[in-house]
């Protein structure tokens, strides 16, 4: 029996990831949950699966759900990380969403852990330092759960093939967006970009993935998991979201994985590597998906997936600055403060302002350039 500590266990990812240990609950047991703030459903899931701790990344929220469940419950980043090392954990999901997830993951790695990693904020921001980590620590290892870095995973036989990769081709739905002209832009709303034609997922990464930086992001991501040059990497445009990647081989083989838009596929690769297990959930019939169509992306028109590939090969701090500024300005424009178009355009701004780090990069540093980004992401939106 594997237990299993779940971070971000309240959203889409947490929420599929539960499911999948349900349907394993002779291998895994789900021995901790985190979340933000999320009470109700987190004493919900403490109770129904005696889970045995928990944490919210919310001091007040940690406080009113002690009230509730009747046992200590851990708080803040600090609460995360104690999970993250815990020495009864095996595996390690982290589901958070965004840069609070780096630290946590380094914790992980640290310990020993199996990292089944969603947060891919932790390889954008930190990469460098991951693999720095890793290195020191054989014992741990990452498996992605990300359905575009899960298909590469598998293509290359869990990482074994990475030498012989002529390049990458990440899938890309297009978002709400892809066929409306740029002149539109403009009048988007936040219903508007909400509105993904695939998934279903949290607010953040579903307006990530309709201003396409969510992909810049998986870019970057690809470039640290599977240790890739960055020309070597492309995005396809593939709008029925059956083809979750391709790996060209350097002897002309195109080799694709396939499977119905259901995250649970993933997640249960990320856990049961290289084992594939019985898993509940729809079949693709190939004649009755009629064709599969790809398209170059228009990095014009989605400006933020040309800036991500320009914060990749910038490097050192760049993509931590990138990131935190794309944090913060989706944020303001889920709130109505800004306009769609803002996102790019003051991500840009922050890039041009961060300085080009050379030599070896440290976590102070990432955490540091995160920190520095937000400030001045902040100030300009003023």
């Amino acid at each position: 029996m594997k237990n299993v500590v779940l971070l971000g266990a309240t959203g889409s990812i947490g929420t599929s990831s539960v499911d999948v240990i349900l349907q394993h609950s002779d291998i895994f047991n789900l021995y901790a949950v985190a979340a933000n703030s999320s009470v109700q459903k987190v004493a919900e899931i403490v109770r129904k699966y005696k889970v045995e701790r928990v944490c919210m990344f919310d001091p007040n929220a940690a406080k009113e759900l002690e009230g509730i469940l009747g046992m200590k419950v851990l708080a803040g980043m600090e609460g995360l990380c104690e999970l993250a090392a815990d020495p009864k954990a095996d595996i390690i999901i982290n589901a958070l969403m965004g840069a609070v997830g780096c630290l946590p993951t380094i914790t992980a790695i640290e310990h020993g852990k199996h990292v089944a990693l969603a947060n891919k904020e932790t390889m954008v921001m930190a990469g460098p330092v991951i693999w720095d980590k890793l290195a020191e620590n054989p014992k741990s290892f990452i498996t992605p759960i990300d359905s575009e870095h899960s298909a590469i995973f598998q293509c290359l036989e869990g990482g074994k093939r990475e030498s012989e990769v002529e390049f990458l081709e990440i899938t890309a739905s297009g978002g709400p967006f892809r066929e409306w002209p740029v002149e539109k832009f403009e009048t988007i709303t936040v219903a508007d970009a909400l509105n993904h034609p695939v998934w279903s997922m949290g607010k953040k990464i579903t307006i990530d993935s309709a201003s396409m930086m969510n992909k810049g992001l998986e870019v970057l991501e690809a470039h640290f998991l599977f240790h890739i040059p960055y020309e070597q990497i492309k995005v396809v445009v593939h709008p029925q979201s059956m083809v979750h990647s391709l790996v060209q081989f350097r002897d002309g083989s195109l080799m694709a994985q396939l499977g119905a838009p259901d995250m649970r596929i993933p997640i249960q690769v990320a856990l049961t590597w290289p084992d594939r297990l019985r898993l509940e959930t729809k079949r693709l019939d190939l004649p009755t998906l009629a064709k599969l169509t790809f398209f170059e992306p228009d990095f014009k028109k989605f400006r933020c997936l040309a800036l991500a590939f320009e914060a990749g090969r910038r490097g050192g701090i760049v993509p931590s600055m990138m990131n935190a500024a794309n944090e913060v300005l989706v944020d303001r424009f889920l709130k109505g403060n800004l306009k769609f178009t803002d996102i790019p355009k003051y991500v840009e701004m922050v890039m041009e302002k961060a300085p080009d780090v050379t030599g070896h990069l440290t976590l102070d540093q990432v955490l540091e350039a995160d920190a520095e980004a937000r400030r001045l992401t902040a100030a300009l939106i003023k």
